[in-house]
């Protein structure tokens, strides 16, 4: 589409990278730069700037370098390719319905799909990507459910499965402009391929109507694990490529081909230089690793990589093998020299005790790894025994002890008995518990059942007593409003009858309110003698019991005085000289009174036994809100109690937020809840204020629960808000460090190849340089990605009181950056003047082909002069000759440039590298000199050779000529006998 020639052949075409980058142009709609040499060097660089923007896209790779596209490794190269097509084309088309869904497997998804398609037909069953769609009913079904004008049905299940498949394709590319992407002989097979299937499926999913329900995915989850198991192991991803091409050729590193019958020893030399060079990076490596731990986790994780250091060892061990094998081979065909020979030896006894050094060691590491990890294991087995023992002893001696005598301290107990909650849950969290017997995992169980019982119930006596505190001060409260209430009636010197009647009704207000209140001091004394039971505790019992003696005594003093009050009005009234009416009028109203206190003296006893609790209420809205604010204010207290718990004390550079977030999830969903019923008491709030407002009664008490409830409530909120504000931190600076952590595994990784190109003499300096040129490529990609780590750490520096390991991480990461980085370029440099110093590959590989050429020439040139037995065989042998001749002729170009690059290295090279370039050029030169002298002579001398053949040819015909019309002659003519003349014409005829 972009104008620009096609891709012929894939792994050929796309090898210098410059066809990706177009393809990644056209991608991402960027200008990318190519590279204008046509060199390895070159090619290399595209491929690594290829291999950058795909990594700037999130695009995932596994073990896919530059060098492997470059070298045209099919399979990796094709592995790059479903990248960027898995990319770019199956999870683009996906991304919608995967946000909506929230699934992140489009693999799942598209079976959903396809199996949600297909349903209606009853002859397809879609179980996988690969051989539910060799016989085409698939295809068909699909296109048909949604298009069923297209075709019909019945036509499809009579044709054969290459037919079916022909007939989907020309349908999907006729009708829904999908391009034939598959050729029906390919997947009409036993086992199509998986990702062209599911390339094609993808298309269809595109253009046709798509609606995948979250029942459709939990079908194909209950699929047979057989079908469901390439869904369920994931993402396509290059891994499973990764270990193909891993496997097909174990030991890339390594020789692995050097196991021919017939090895010469050049391939013998590099093959067994390779191994070696191999070896000693493997003999680094294991040196470097550190000395075994005392600490179980990093024992572990020694053991771990140790363990995958071995695996490497076993699989190089064939490539070992096979160069062993090699050598005895070489010896064992007896065509070398004894100092040949005896070299061979020695290096086969290098190589084979230098492996067998290094394996027995990597052994003895192992086995004192798993000897360490066991003693360990075993010692936090008996820690965890020791610490239940102890815990045994301590719950023992809890259970004898009586609990707090006040309320602080009981708080403070339940704080101390959520620690130890803590710590049995991080036992049972750590990985030892799983490696406990099933003695200790009883008595574990038994410890944290019995801590988990006496959290519930120190909580309950907790909420219990905090309720029986608040009701007391309450009580307390609105005794003293009528105690002063009471202190401002009259009760004489009355100046008329209203003045009279309103000192009545202040005084039958009063009588009413005690009447109502007279349940919940009922529900005090019973809510106390609870909490003193469940305590057991006869101090905390007394204090109790004197409190409520003293709310009693309160009690009884205000009925005394609202009786001692009802009298005195009376004994007022009577004594005041008034009209009849007047007398008459204040006479009833004391005589009520009168019966009123009477009533007031039954209502009002004193304090009955502790019965049953009872629902107190004043009314039913009164009812309604004391039950509302008693559950806000109880989800309050416990609300608080699990953000506290929540709450992060210390940031750390890598922490565990999930089970966090879904706790304040679960209590700010609550909130939302809770929110209506904290609406709802605050409507029934000012209703009842309102109400007992014009009632002239006191409502403190239900101002005191609304402010004390909107207090707790506004402090709840508040803490959820700065809890979730500190788990966003922490993520944060999780997410720092994870992107820090990658970035130095990097440098690390480059600090390893530093010290492999130190050990590398053996490869050419060139190749070197180039390697060190693209990890310095490498290094300076992460450009980008260091300026976003740079961002965030002044981000998370800015709020308020960071951790100081934020800045200080950065810091000593930037610091072996930059060190990694002078290093390589060091090495670069190095490496550069190195190359510059030594030939060009391009020199190497002209000289040798030339050296061959020669040696092929001269063999050519011995044979022509050999066998020469009639004219014709000395005619071809010309000919030869000429070709030969021609053939080295046409080599004098090359030598000439050979000549001009050799006087170039001589001026750069050292004075021993110059003598041997310059005798090595001269060597040839001489050698093309000789045959060229050579030939020339054998061609002269054939051609003289020629020349006196074709006249000696000539002669011997006229000489056959005669001789045959002498046998003619003699044949007819018969000699005249006796006759000197007639017999000396005869033989004048003849000559």
């Amino acid at each position: 589409q972009s104008g620009k020639p096609p891709v012929k052949d894939m792994f050929t075409d796309l090898k210098d990278g410059r066809k990706l980058l177009d393809l990644l142009e056209g991608l991402t709609g960027k200008p990318l730069p190519k590279e204008r040499g046509s060199t390895r060097v070159h090619a290399l660089n595209n491929v690594n700037r290829v291999l950058q923007v795909l990594h700037q896209n999130n695009v995932e790779l596994v073990n896919i370098g530059g060098t492997d596209i470059v070298d045209g490794n099919h399979k990796l190269t094709l592995g790059l390719l479903w990248s960027i097509i898995l990319h770019w084309q199956v999870k683009d088309v996906m991304k919608n319905i995967m946000s909506d869904l929230q699934q992140t497997n489009s693999e799942k998804i598209l079976l959903s799909w396809v199996r949600q398609s297909t349903r209606p037909y009853s002859q397809v069953n879609v179980l996988n990507f690969t051989t539910s769609w060799a016989d085409g009913l698939a295809f068909n079904a699909v296109i048909h459910r949604h298009k069923p004008e297209l075709f019909s049905w019945d036509k499809v299940i009579k044709m054969s499965p290459v037919e079916r498949l022909e007939h989907a394709f020309s349908i999907a590319k006729n009708h829904l402009g999908i391009e034939k992407l598959l050729d029906p002989e390919d997947v009409a097979v036993q086992l199509p391929d998986k990702k062209s299937i599911i390339m094609y499926l993808t298309s269809l999913f595109e253009v046709l109507p798509k609606q995948v329900t979250m029942e459709d995915i939990r079908e194909v989850e209950t699929l047979p694990r057989r079908y469901r198991q390439e869904c369920e192991d994931g993402e396509f991803n290059m891994q499973q490529v990764s270990l193909e091409e891993e496997q097909g050729s174990s030991g890339a590193e390594t020789p692995s081909t050097v196991t021919e019958v017939d090895m010469d020893l050049d391939s013998y030399q590099v093959a067994l230089e390779e191994v070696l060079t191999w070896l000693l990076s493997a003999e680094d490596a294991f040196r470097e690793q550190e000395e075994i731990s005392g600490d179980v986790e990093e024992v572990k994780e020694q053991f771990s990589t140790h363990e995958g250091f071995m695996m490497e060892l076993t699989a190089h061990q064939s490539s070992v093998g096979n160069v062993l094998q090699a050598g005895n081979q070489l010896v064992a065909q007896g065509n070398l020299s004894p100092e040949e020979e005896f070299e061979i030896q020695e290096q086969m006894l290098l190589l084979n005790s230098r492996w067998e050094e290094l394996r027995v060691e990597s052994m003895d590491r192992q086995s004192r790894l798993h000897d360490m990890l066991m003693e360990l294991q075993k010692r936090q087995l008996q820690q965890l025994s020791d610490w239940l023992t102890v815990t045994e002893e301590r719950i023992q001696k809890m259970e004898t002890q009586l609990l707090t005598e006040d309320l602080e301290s009981l708080q403070k107990q339940l704080e101390e008995h959520k620690v130890n909650l803590f710590v049995c849950y991080v036992i049972c969290m750590g990985e030892v518990f799983e490696r406990c017997t099933v003695r200790l995992g009883e008595r574990w169980t038994a410890v944290c059942r019995w801590t988990e019982e006496r959290r519930v119930k120190l909580q309950e006596i907790q909420l219990l007593w905090q309720e029986l505190l608040e009701e007391q001060c309450l009580l307390k409260a609105w005794l003293t409003e009528k105690e002063e209430a009471l202190s401002k009636v009259q009760t004489s010197n009355f100046k008329d009858q209203t003045d009279l009647s309103v000192n009545v009704r202040k005084l039958a207000i009063l009588k009413e309110d005690m009447g109502m209140k007279r349940q919940t001091l009922d529900q005090l004394n019973e809510l106390g003698q609870d909490v003193a039971q469940i305590l057991g505790n006869v101090r905390a019992s007394s204090k109790i019991d004197q409190d409520q003696e003293e709310l009693t005594q309160r009690w009884d003093s205000l009925v005394q005085k609202l009786e001692d009050y009802s009298n005195q009005v009376t004994q007022a009234v009577g004594s005041i000289g008034m009209s009849q009416v007047s007398q008459k009028t204040a006479a009833e109203t004391p005589l009520k009174e009168q019966v009123v206190v009477k009533q007031s003296r039954q209502e009002l006893p004193p304090p009955p036994p502790p019965k049953k609790r009872q629902i107190p209420g004043d009314s039913e809205a009164k009812k309604k809100f004391d039950s509302e604010s008693a559950e806000l204010l109880n989800w309050i207290s416990k609300s608080k109690s699990a953000i506290q718990a929540t709450d992060i004390k210390e940031y750390k550079k890598m922490r565990e937020t999930s089970n966090m977030k879904e706790k304040l999830k679960v209590i700010e969903k609550e909130r939302v809840e809770k929110s209506q019923k904290l609406d709802e008491l605050k409507r029934s709030g000012h209703i009842l204020l309102d109400q007992m407002g014009r009632e002239g009664l006191s409502a403190v008490d239900i101002k005191t629960v609304m402010e004390k409830t909107l207090s707790g409530w506004k402090d709840v909120v508040q803490h959820l808000e700065e809890v979730a504000r500190k788990i966003k931190y922490q993520e944060d600076i999780n997410a720092y460090f994870k992107e820090m952590s990658d970035l130095e595994k990097t440098v690390i990784e480059k600090d390893g190849l530093l010290k492999n190109y130190a050990s590398s003499a053996s490869r050419p300096s060139a190749v070197l340089k180039d390697l060190c040129q693209r990890d310095l490529t490498h290094l300076a990609s992460l450009g980008p990605r260091l300026e976003h780590l740079k961002a965030t750490c002044k981000t998370l520096t800015s709020q308020p009181m960071p951790p100081n390991f934020i800045q200080e991480s950065l810091n000593s990461f930037l610091e072996h950056f930059k060190l990694t980085c002078q290093k390589l370029e060091e090495c670069h440099q190095q490496l550069k003047k190195e190359t510059e110093s030594q030939p060009s590959q391009d020199y190497v590989d002209s000289l040798q082909q030339l050296k061959d050429t020669l040696r092929e020439l001269e063999c050519q040139q011995q044979s022509i002069t050999s066998g020469l037995s009639d004219p014709s065989k000395v005619e071809k042998a010309l000919q030869q000759a000429k070709v030969v001749c021609e053939t080295l002729e046409a080599q004098k170009p090359r030598i000439d440039k050979l000549a001009e690059e050799t006087k170039t290295l001589e001026k750069h090279a050292s004075l021993d590298r110059k003598k041997v370039y310059t005798q090595e050029f001269k060597y040839v030169q001489g050698h093309w000199d000789k045959l060229k002298l050579k030939i020339s002579k054998d061609v002269k001398l054939l051609e003289e050779i020629t020349a006196k053949l074709r006249i000696f040819e000539a002669d011997s015909k006229v000489i056959q000529k005669w001789m045959d019309g002498v046998k003619d002659f003699l044949m007819t003519e018969k000699a005249v006998q006796g006759n000197i003349e007639g017999l000396q014409r005869q033989l004048d005829q003849c000559t």
